[in-house]
């Protein structure tokens, strides 16, 4: 055997390991995840925000069966608004321990009709649905296994709150892998996702007028081993037309989400 066949069959057996210990991501999710939201809402001429919302909840998933449809409950959710000098609690006590359930593959999840909506007063055209608003924000995974570098693209139909309308769109993601660490007997995955998308209003609602813009920054953290999201921080920032009282008005919006595992 030459040396240069030695080479090559040794570099092999030597990744062989490597591609093997690659892991995948699948959602087994269960346990506890606790949400806080802050948008901040802008009109055009003003530099400091005009309103802003503030939302925190609890959310209980799971009960030992299948991901493909997953039951969650909303454990605690709390609200405020807050507008010309003026602090309002939203109404959500009717909402505490209201149940809806996640459709899943492994990779997403889709919301199913059920567990209510916040009231978000007279001038929004429509209420939070804490059911939506989850699924939303639970990242699309890769079908392979991954490592450093890895990249994937995901498109997922959206509906967000954009100043005090609702608006949709398309939304174009792109993900990529920045670490992967061993810490503790588990395989925990770094990924940062990047999406834009043109936003008109949602199906259903009338009050953002035209079409405006949407983009947004994630970092996020994943359990390999478990199917766990343990963390997601999002940037998000809107620039649209809504249709107020006073008329149409330009709106400019940064929201800020942060989901973290509590199990």
């Amino acid at each position: 055997m030459n040396t240069k066949t030695l080479i090559s069959i040794l570099a092999l057996l030597v990744a062989l390991p490597v591609a093997a210990n690659e892991p995948t991501m699948r959602y087994d999710l269960s346990g506890g995840m606790q949400l806080s939201m802050e948008q901040e809402i802008y009109v055009r001429g003003h530099d400091e925000a005009m309103a802003t919302r503030n939302f925190s909840m609890t959310f209980d998933l799971g009960d030992g069966k299948s991901n493909d449809e997953l039951r969650v409950k909303l454990a605690s959710i709390k609200a405020n608004y807050s507008a010309h000098g003026m602090n309002q609690r939203l109404p959500t006590s009717h909402l505490t321990g209201g149940e809806f359930i996640l459709l899943g593959d492994g990779h997403s999840f889709t919301s199913q009709e059920g567990g209510g909506e916040v009231p978000l007063g007279t001038i929004t055209d429509g209420g939070l649905k804490p059911s939506e608003l989850l699924a939303g924000l639970l990242p699309a995974l890769p079908d392979g296994p991954v490592s450093v570098g890895t990249t994937w693209d995901s498109d997922r139909s959206i509906v967000s709150l954009e100043g005090w309308a609702w608006a949709g769109g398309e939304m174009q993601h792109h993900h990529e892998v920045t670490d992967v660490q061993l810490a503790d007997g588990r395989t925990v995955i770094h990924v940062k996702t990047h999406g834009e998308t043109e936003i008109t209003a949602a199906h259903g609602h009338d009050g953002f007028l035209g079409a405006g813009t949407l983009a947004q920054s994630i970092d996020w953290t994943f359990d390999a081993d478990s199917g766990q999201l343990l963390s997601l921080s999002v940037e998000r920032e809107a620039s649209g037309m809504n249709l107020l009282p006073q008329g149409e008005i330009p709106v400019r919006q940064i929201a800020r989400y942060e989901l973290l595992s509590a199990r």
